[in-house]
């Protein structure tokens, strides 16, 4: 087989130290003959077994790449710059897939002629046990713009900003010029958001074809990541509202605003509870973000009392600080 040929889809999966498992996911992927793929799987600086089992693999559609460590939205950069397949789809090292994965999303995807199709999953325990659905309110076997996804996502109070979700149209991606920015977490949100913002078709389907397997051990959930995950909400948050006040999304921008309060809830949720240096990061949401930029976001009762604690929160002297202050 050709390698500058062009496959049906490339299947995208950046590793890290995941020897355990990425085995059993390469395999599982290729066991599809009846779909040309390629697998790009990009390790990122592992310190264990990963590259090994990697090359233990011997089938020419898996193509494995090798970077120092520059985090999982680097890795998937490096995958996109080289792939060549129809159609994307990203993974995750440490899930699974159900039967016949690849097959079944190509044919929605050619079927319902959409720029992206977003599926459903399921999350589960680390026992197997499957919990519940990853989401339940979207607009299932349905298509929609871009700009009607948002606006429901945000009406509905639920955006699924999952890549392992989604199967997006190569020529899409190039288009609208999409990559992941560098970052440490929350990097997957805003790709959503530009993805949605290039207002092309989507389509639902509530086939839940992906097992979310939880990690309490993983390192979002780490006392010492809780102020990079903080600090990557400014960023998103910030990128949201510049995204909105774009011209060209006018239509879509009380929504987009709205989605930032929704994102300042979850940063003011770790800042109150979890953070190790809260003064930092006080003074660097009021740097990168203004109450006005969020104000047109409020628009319920929940709201309006969020936006005075976030405003007594972040933007009001604390007591301390006005004991502080020079007379």
């Amino acid at each position: 087989m050709k390698h500058d040929q062009q496959k049906d889809i490339s299947v995208i999966i950046p590793v890290f130290n995941a020897a355990a498992c990425i085995g059993d996911l390469v395999r599982s992927l290729l066991s599809e003959q009846a779909v040309n793929m390629e697998v790009i799987v990009v390790d990122d600086g592992s310190t264990d077994e990963t590259w090994a089992v990697l090359c233990a693999i011997t089938d020419e559609r898996l193509i494995t790449l090798h970077q120092e460590n520059q985090g999982v939205y680097a890795a998937r950069n490096a995958a996109l710059a080289v792939h060549r397949g129809e159609w994307v789809v990203f993974l995750d090292a440490d899930d699974q897939i159900t039967g016949d994965f690849l097959q079944k999303r190509l044919y929605t995807a050619r079927t319902t002629q959409a720029d992206v199709v977003i599926f459903n999953g399921w999350h589960v325990s680390s026992t197997g046990e499957r919990r519940r659905a990853v989401h339940h309110r979207q607009p299932y076997v349905s298509t929609l713009t871009g700009y009607e996804w948002i606006r429901h996502c945000v009406s509905q109070k639920e955006w699924p900003h999952y890549l392992w979700l989604q199967i997006v149209r190569s020529a899409y991606i190039r288009d609208n010029n999409l990559r992941f920015q560098p970052g440490k977490s929350h990097k997957d949100v805003l790709w959503t958001v530009q993805l949605a913002t290039g207002n092309g078709r989507f389509y639902f389907s509530d086939r839940a074809d992906y097992l979310y397997i939880s990690n309490p051990a993983s390192i979002t959930h780490r006392q010492d990541y809780y102020d990079i995950r903080a600090t990557s909400y400014i960023d998103l948050i910030a990128e949201i509202l510049a995204i909105g006040a774009q011209p060209q999304h006018h239509t879509v921008r009380g929504s987009l605003v709205r989605h930032a309060l929704v994102e300042s809830r979850h940063f003011l949720g770790l800042y109150r509870r979890k953070v190790e240096n809260p003064q930092a990061l006080r003074t660097l949401f009021r740097q990168r973000i203004s109450l006005r930029q969020l104000l047109p976001g409020v628009s319920s009762l929940s709201d309006v009392f969020f936006f005075l604690k976030l405003m007594r929160k972040i933007y009001l002297p604390s007591r301390r600080q006005r004991v502080l202050a020079p007379k």
